[in-house]
């Protein structure tokens, strides 16, 4: 076995027997990895603090030859990234992180992923109003990584200009406008509330201040994100923790 040493964010901790834990940690130069930390929830432990969800470490750890899990050694505090933080900021990093432990991220995308959450925890923690728009615009990111980037300029269907947003049509991976909708198509018709925002989505950080958005249009653009993502991975793709912010 060998020691290994990097740094990470913990995007799910799960208990496993009675002292024990398993992390889904997001790291710079292995993608996803399964880290093993055996004893830390013993009375005793010191490392049990250390080891939050979406806390940012420094990580010793070690690897068994042919073995794709990673063993725990010890950890320091980067970043604690939930303190002081409000619930709405928290719960759009929780579904980040969501989204971050159903993508296939390869390790050669890592540093990446890694540097986009990273930026965006930093910048949701400063937002005070419509945070959603940032998490909105975290995903377009996303799509922008994987090339499958969401064309809110043109019709998939005729190719024209699309000043106006009618529909979105999920097996064609975008939007239709006016002039191609027709009420038989399997498409989702879009609120006039959710049109006017999308055609703002890229600069949408600069209008925080200025939109109110409701929870309907909250829910309707997150289907359109998550059916964005299914589609082009053939499966589905799911958001529970961001159900809290329009419940």
């Amino acid at each position: 076995m060998r020691d290994i040493k990097t740094k990470g964010i913990i995007l799910r901790k799960i208990a496993y027997r009675e002292t024990s834990v398993i992390l889904d940690v997001l790291t710079p130069d292995f993608g996803v990895i399964t880290v093993m930390a055996k004893g830390i929830r013993k009375a005793k432990s010191k490392s049990e603090g250390l080891l939050e969800i979406l806390n940012e470490v420094d990580l010793l750890l070690y690897k068994k030859p042919n073995s794709d899990w990673y063993l725990y050694k010890s950890a320091t505090i980067i970043n604690a990234n939930i303190f002081g933080i409000n619930f709405d900021a928290q719960i759009l990093m929780q579904a980040a992180t969501e989204i971050y432990r159903q993508l296939i991220i390869h390790s050669e995308e890592s540093i990446e992923f890694y540097e986009l959450l990273n930026d965006y925890f930093g910048y949701i923690k400063l937002v005070k109003k419509n945070g959603i728009a940032i998490f909105w615009r975290f995903l377009l990111k996303i799509y922008k990584i994987y090339g499958i980037s969401l064309n809110l300029q043109t019709c998939v269907l005729c190719g024209g200009n699309l000043n106006e947003i009618s529909a979105y049509y999920p097996h064609k991976h975008g939007f239709i406008c006016q002039k191609c909708f027709r009420a038989n198509f399997p498409v989702i018709g879009l609120a006039n509330e959710v049109t006017s925002i999308l055609a703002q989505i890229y600069d949408i950080g600069n209008q925080l201040e200025n939109i109110s958005i409701s929870k309907s249009a909250i829910k309707q653009i997150n289907r359109i994100f998550l059916l964005h993502l299914s589609e082009q991975f053939h499966k589905k793709f799911y958001l529970k923790s961001i159900e809290l912010l329009t419940n």
